[in-house]
């Protein structure tokens, strides 16, 4: 995406320390207008794209991803029901997009406001205390870029002199991962530890004695790079099977860089076909393995990109067995070590918005599955977007008080 940016300077100021507001849940601000990746809202009473991917004008049954054009049809779509079904008259007009990644968030925002002709603005956010506190703001597409997630305040300031009404008429979108929650540069980190938790349980299980932790680790690495997108499409369902067949040895690590580098490999489908041929070929493949393989080969041929379902329902647990452990009076600095915490600046943004009547949604590109329970689970687990965490920021009310 190439922007025409001015940057910034934001105001000096001396270092402020994060301070824990309490606890809360994503779902005090947005209940269950909830959306991940396979675009089925939590909300029961809103349709998702299984039965009314047609209406929202969508002619494959393949979920678009967060950054494609299809998925600001039916995030538009959605948006547009979700009005409806609370009884507001009035039409949208406007949307605030919130996300921390410039190539996912950044476009999804500028499809949907391309899409749809509403006026908007986004912003992106990411704490760097290393540097200092700076903005860039795409003035054409009105996309405000932040390295403190404090500058929201600034951002909403900012907002407010362009003219948007931020009312009934105004619809806000906030991702979850490493935004709402997991603040990027701030708490993402137990994010991705949660992550390979999983990860490294889901081997366990499959590979047990077998699993050579060191090997995974340097493959996953490895991999985890845009030079093997082709091959990964950055998906970590795809990449967690890729390093779990390579583990088990039915192909080398070296064989599979040949591959690549060769231009004789070109994409996921093509790998599982390669794993086939070997498992027919070799013997000592355990019945674990094959059940993971039918799995994830079944799932791809119908075009889902969540495949890796065992690996994703151990995120899950490992996500929510990180989400308000720790005690009330942990320091602050335990919280973000331990914890995914509720970013406080959205928690106020949304808060505030809620009140003027703006409809909120969450969108994130998150899988499903690794982000609500089975009904196995259920018993003993909530849904992430209902699990108490702390809030852990900074106070902007005094930037949001114009808006009260």
């Amino acid at each position: 995406m190439s922007l025409s940016t001015t940057a910034t300077l934001l105001q000096a100021e001396p270092p402020i320390k994060l301070q824990n507001f309490g606890r809360a849940t994503l779902a005090d601000f947005f209940g269950d207008m909830v959306i991940y990746r396979n675009l089925e809202p939590l909300e029961k009473k809103l349709a998702g794209l299984k039965s009314a991917g047609y209406r929202m004008g969508l002619s494959s049954d393949i979920v678009p991803r967060k950054f494609e054009p299809d998925y600001a049809k039916a995030a538009l779509w959605i948006a547009e029901e979700a009005q409806r079904l609370r009884r507001v008259t009035a039409p949208l007009r406007e949307v605030l997009f919130v996300g921390d990644t410039l190539l996912n968030d950044g476009q999804a925002y500028l499809n949907l406001a391309k899409l749809s002709g509403w006026r908007g603005t986004c912003f992106i956010g990411a704490d760097r205390p290393e540097q200092a506190p700076a903005a860039e703001i795409d003035e054409q597409n009105l996309l405000y870029s932040a390295n403190r997630w404090s500058a929201v305040g600034d951002w909403m300031q900012w907002v407010g002199e362009q003219g948007f009404k931020l009312d009934e008429h105004t619809l806000l979108i906030v991702d979850i991962d490493k935004t709402a929650l997991g603040a990027k540069g701030r708490n993402d980190s137990v994010i991705n530890r949660a992550r390979l938790e999983g990860l490294y349980r889901t081997m366990d299980a499959v590979l047990g004695g077998a699993f050579d932790q060191t090997a995974f680790e340097q493959h996953y690495n490895a991999l985890n790079r845009a030079r093997y997108h082709n091959l990964t499409a950055d998906n970590q369902d795809y990449l967690a099977y890729i390093c779990l067949a390579l583990n088990i040895g039915l192909i080398r690590f070296e064989e599979l860089v040949l591959e690549i580098d060769s231009d004789s490999l070109h994409n996921f489908e093509q790998f599982i076909r390669w794993v086939e041929s070997r498992m027919m070929s070799q013997a000592g493949v355990t019945e674990a393995f094959r059940q993971v393989h039918e799995a994830v080969r079944a799932s791809v041929r119908i075009g889902d990109a969540t495949p890796f379902k065992q690996f994703r329902r151990e995120e899950f647990v490992s996500t929510v067995s990180h989400m308000g452990q720790l005690a009330d009076d942990a320091s602050v600095d335990e919280i973000l070590a331990e914890e995914i915490a509720l970013t406080e600046e959205i928690c106020q943004l949304s808060e505030c918005l809620k009140k003027r009547g703006s409809l909120l949604l969450c969108l994130s590109d998150k899988p499903f599955e690794a982000s609500c329970p089975t009904r196995q689970l259920a018993a003993n687990f909530l849904p992430v977007h209902r699990m108490s965490t702390h809030r852990i920021g900074i106070s902007i009310a005094d930037k949001l008080r114009f808006l009260q």
